[in-house]
């Protein structure tokens, strides 16, 4: 496979760099002209006429800097006053979105929705969703034949491929993730050697070690009470979390796609599990966040108030942490580099309903928000990660932004989640499995292989 990820960050930009509020304004300006000024010739030109009618976003909360989902969805209805888009929100955890989702899916496929306003022409998937509901019957397929030329491309293969299903393309990716390791740069130095002007890497033993030097009460003002912090609550963040934690023990899949069947390995599964429930009972992880279901604040908040010295989170949380207008006494110098291991591949995909009246407009709006301009504007101004290689390749954001090097590496790198029409059943038993490693003594379940079995036949 040719490798096309970005070329490292150069030494001069690894240091942090604050973003003032009054570019992120100039950006948004210049990126809302750039896309009018593209789509106008784009919507000009479309060979057949839209539906006319409002299409209905279904789609999780949108977090980012200013609501810039909802911003390009208001520059398309200016655009196409016909078609006006509107995005109904859903609940804020992936476990919530997804038993929302499968309730509207499944009352509109039997034609029986309660109300008009239940009606959905587009689902805002996330990742691990999309196999499900194409399986299930939920989707319509995208028209590959009338995407502008060039456009499926542009993506990055390993977040288009979240995208298709038993050969079928299902849906365009709106905005991708991969979870990046944030550290203390105050009191954390070293690391693995990196490729020339790229960031050091660290890994298990390396965070673990510094944890147990670098913690505790007494010492440098601000001095960490746990070395790590994770997304371990009930949810879908344990289940990104433990993945992340066994593919560093060195395990390559956890599912055969093909068979729908689980590649266990008890002793590279139970590796890092083992080392990271010791370091628990140790005290070097932040034991709340076991406890909060779906809060990936909390992780954020014991970082920034200086209480952990490693944090695994998202890269939308540069942002927060890099705020100018945060008081300086609030802030903690960081740097960022990957993970030890592969990250979980994380993101949104668009599809169609199948039972939208307006499959030509509701694919035209999925494309017109997958376009260069408008993941341009996502990742500037929201921080989104993009979906697409030449927002990566940009020189200038890459000068402005010096973590979108190291992000297009980290997402490059990153595992998908297993690909199966029941992966929520089989999230579920595996992060109930590793909550019981982590809370003992990092061994799994006897049964587990057996559990995670039945998971992916449904049951």
């Amino acid at each position: 496979m040719t490798d096309r990820r970005p070329g490292g960050v150069p030494a001069t930009a690894r240091r942090r760099r604050r973003v003032p509020a009054s570019f992120l304004l100039g950006v948004a300006v210049g990126t809302v002209l750039g896309i009018v000024a593209t789509l106008g010739w784009y919507v000009a030109t479309r060979e057949e006429p839209l539906e006319h009618g409002e299409l209905v976003i279904l789609s999780g909360k949108d977090t980012s800097s200013g609501g810039q989902r909802e911003e390009l969805v208001k520059l398309w209805n200016v655009l196409h006053p016909q078609s006006p888009a509107r995005i109904r929100e859903a609940p804020v955890t992936t476990d919530q979105q997804h038993s929302e989702m499968v309730g509207i899916a499944q009352a509109q496929a039997a034609g029986a929705g309660p109300d008009p306003d239940d009606e959905v022409d587009i689902y805002n998937l996330d990742v691990t969703f999309t196999a499900e509901f194409a399986a299930a019957g939920y989707l319509r397929p995208v028209d590959e034949a009338r995407l502008a030329p060039g456009h499926l491309g542009a993506f990055v293969p390993e977040v288009l491929d979240t995208c298709r299903y038993r050969g079928s393309l299902w849906a365009l990716p709106f905005n991708t993730d991969a979870g990046l390791l944030f550290y203390r740069s105050d009191l954390v130095t070293g690391g693995a050697p990196a490729a020339p002007g790229g960031a050091p890497r660290f890994d298990w033993d390396a965070i673990l070690d510094r944890s147990a030097a670098l913690t505790g009460a007494g010492g440098a003002a601000q001095r960490p009470v746990a070395g790590y912090v994770g997304q371990f609550g009930p949810y879908e963040g344990l289940t990104v979390n433990g993945m992340e934690l066994v593919w560093a023990g060195g395990v390559d899949r956890l599912v055969d796609e093909t068979e729908n069947r689980v590649i266990f390995q008890r002793e590279r599964w139970e590796r890092r599990l083992r080392e990271v429930a010791a370091a628990r009972r140790a005290g070097l992880l932040v034991g709340d966040a076991f406890t909060v279901p779906g809060d990936e604040g909390r992780s954020l908040r014991d970082f920034q108030e200086g209480r952990a010295l490693f944090m695994r989170n998202w890269p939308v949380n540069y942002r927060a942490l890099a705020a100018t207008d945060a008081a300086p006494a609030s802030r903690v110098p960081f740097e960022v580099t990957r993970l030890p291991g592969p990250s979980a591949l994380g993101g949104q995909n668009l599809a169609i309903a199948k039972q939208t009246r307006q499959p030509r407009a509701a694919q035209a709006l999925i494309e017109f928000l997958t376009r260069q301009e408008a993941q341009r504007t996502l990742f500037t101004v929201g921080g989104f990660a993009p979906t697409r290689t030449d927002v990566y390749a940009d020189a200038a954001l890459r000068e402005r932004f010096p973590y979108l090097a190291l992000l297009g590496e980290a997402v490059r790198e990153a595992r998908a989640r297993p690909r199966v029409p029941h992966y929520f059943q089989f999230s579920r038993v595996f992060r109930e499995g590793v909550r019981t490693a982590l809370e003992g003594d990092g061994t799994l379940p006897e049964d587990f292989e057996a559990r995670l079995n039945r998971a992916l036949r449904g049951g």
